[in-house]
C-alpha cells in the first residue's frame, strides 16, 4: 500500500481514484471522437459538391458531339520561280579591249547554269560559238581537227588570253590616271572614269585621294577648302558629287533669274528714262525751284556734317529741305538728258539712282 499525505488509503479509496482517472480518459476520448465526426461530415459535404460538379460536366460533354481528328495543316503550294538566265554576250571579234569583258560574261553564264555546261568541252564549244571576225578565223585554224578539242578549259582560257588580251602596263595606267581631268563633265560622270582607271593602276588609297583631288575643277576645290577632308576616297567622291550637284542647281537657278529680268517688259518699270517726257516734267520743275547748283564733282561730307543733315532731315546731297538725295539725283539725270543731250549709256554713274515715280 502507498502513502499519501501521511495517510494510508483504504482499498475503497484506491478504487475510487482509479475510476476517476478512467472517467477523465473516457471524456477525452469522447471529445476527440466528436471532433473526428465533425471533420468527416465536412469531407462528405465536399465530396458531394465535387460529385455534383462532375455530373454537370459529364452531362454537358455528352450533349456536344465528340470532335474528330484535326487534319494536318496544308503546306502552301510552292510556285517555282522562272529560272534566271543571263543574256548572251556580244560576239567577240578579236578586239583586245573587249577580251576580258567577253570572258567575264561567259563565266557568269557558266556559274548560273552549271547543269548546261558540265564538261570543259561544252564550255569551250560555247565560247567558240560566240566568236566572229578575226577571232573566228583563229578558232578555225586552232581547232581544225577533233583532237584539238581535247584540252582543259583553264588551258584554253590561258591560250585565249595570250592571243587576244593586251597585257596592261602599270606605268601607262598610272600616267593615264595622273593626266585625267574633270573638264566639262559632272563629278558623277568623272568619278566613274576615275574608278575604272584607279582599279587598273593598283595605287593605294592615299595616292588615289590625291590624284582625285588634283583632277577636280577649281570651283569644287574651292568648296572643299572650307570643309574637313574626308577620311576615305569613297567619302571624298560622295562629298564632291553632292557639292557639284548643288553648284549646278544654283547656277541653273541664277541663269533663269537673269533671263527673266532681261526679258521683262520695260513698261513695268516707270523709272527707266530714255528722254524728257511728260511724266517727269513735274519733278523737274520742282527741283528747278530749289535754286541749288548741280555739282557733279561733289566732295565727301564730313561725319559731323552728315550727322547734322541727317538729324535735321535735310538732303544728304545738297543740304536743303523738302526733298532727299534720290530727288536731286533724278534732277541731275534729267538735266544731262535735256540740256546736254548726252546719251544715257555715256552718263557718269555718280548721282544716278533709278527710282519709281508716284503721282
Amino acid at each position: 500500500m502507498t502513502e499519501h499525505c501521511g495517510q494510508t488509503l483504504s482499498p475503497a479509496g484506491h478504487l475510487r481514484r482509479r475510476l476517476a482517472e478512467q472517467d477523465a480518459q473516457i471524456q477525452g476520448h469522447a471529445q476527440t471522437l466528436c471532433e473526428l465526426h465533425t471533420q468527416i461530415e465536412l469531407q462528405n459535404q465536399m465530396l458531394q459538391t465535387y460529385a455534383g460538379y462532375m455530373d454537370s460536366a459529364n452531362t454537358a460533354s455528352a450533349a456536344q458531339p465528340f470532335p474528330g481528328p484535326v487534319p494536318p495543316p496544308r503546306s502552301p503550294a510552292v510556285t517555282s520561280a522562272p529560272e534566271f538566265r543571263p543574256s548572251l554576250p556580244e560576239k567577240f571579234s578579236g578586239n583586245m579591249k573587249d577580251c576580258k569583258g567577253f570572258l567575264f560574261q561567259c563565266r557568269l553564264i557558266f556559274e548560273n547554269s552549271p547543269g548546261s555546261f558540265p564538261t570543259d568541252q561544252k564550255k569551250i564549244t560555247f565560247i567558240l560559238s560566240q566568236l566572229t571576225g578575226r577571232a573566228l578565223e583563229w578558232a578555225e585554224a586552232r581547232f581544225a581537227s577533233e583532237d584539238s578539242f581535247r584540252c582543259d578549259f583553264p588551258d584554253f582560257v590561258s591560250e585565249f588570253y595570250q592571243v587576244f588580251n593586251q597585257k596592261s602596263d602599270q606605268t601607262i595606267d598610272s600616267r593615264a590616271l595622273l593626266n585625267l581631268r574633270q573638264g566639262n563633265s559632272s563629278v558623277a560622270d568623272f568619278s566613274i572614269n576615275f574608278r575604272v582607271k584607279a582599279a587598273a593602276s593598283r595605287w593605294n588609297q592615299c595616292a588615289l585621294k590625291s590624284a582625285y583631288f588634283k583632277a577636280l575643277n577649281d570651283n569644287i576645290k574651292d568648296e572643299l577648302a572650307t570643309l574637313d577632308e574626308p577620311a576615305t576616297l569613297e567619302d571624298l567622291i560622295r562629298l564632291t558629287i553632292r557639292l557639284d550637284n548643288r553648284i549646278r542647281a544654283r547656277n541653273s537657278s541664277r541663269q533663269r533669274s537673269q533671263s527673266f529680268s532681261v526679258s521683262a517688259p520695260a513698261s513695268n518699270n516707270a523709272s527707266v528714262f530714255s528722254g524728257p517726257t511728260e511724266p517727269v516734267s513735274k519733278p523737274r520743275s520742282k527741283t528747278q525751284s530749289l535754286s541749288m547748283p548741280v555739282q557733279v564733282g561733289h566732295t565727301r561730307l564730313t561725319p559731323e556734317e552728315r550727322l547734322r543733315r541727317f538729324r535735321g532731315k535735310l538732303c544728304i546731297y545738297c543740304g536743303e529741305t523738302g526733298h532727299f538725295i534720290n530727288f536731286v539725283k533724278l534732277f541731275i539725270r534729267l538735266s544731262c538728258l535735256s540740256i546736254f543731250k548726252t546719251p544715257a549709256s555715256k552718263l557718269p554713274s555718280i548721282g544716278f539712282v533709278i527710282i519709281r515715280v508716284h503721282n
